[in-house]
């Protein structure tokens, strides 16, 4: 390389995890809440929407990082 600085270089791994990981829980709250105006949250819909999303985005989010970082699912709990 001729000098030049990754741009990952001076970036903690174990923070930009965890900063992933709050942003993406204050997504699922917001769409949880936007979803309970439209349905009962103790409906079946409801229920079943809710695992859906919450099984999609934790997968999209984890399949995101590890393409990243790796395989840090330990790292992070």
């Amino acid at each position: 390389m001729s000098g030049t600085i990754g741009i990952m270089q001076d970036i903690d791994i174990l923070d930009t995890l965890r900063f992933i990981a709050k942003k993406n829980k204050r997504f699922q709250a917001g769409f949880l809440k936007d979803l309970e105006m439209i349905l009962d949250s103790h409906s079946s819909e409801y229920k079943s929407i809710r695992k859906l999303y919450l099984d999609s985005q934790n997968t999209y989010t984890r399949s995101i990082l590890r393409e990243i970082f790796g395989d840090v699912e330990d790292l992070i709990n």
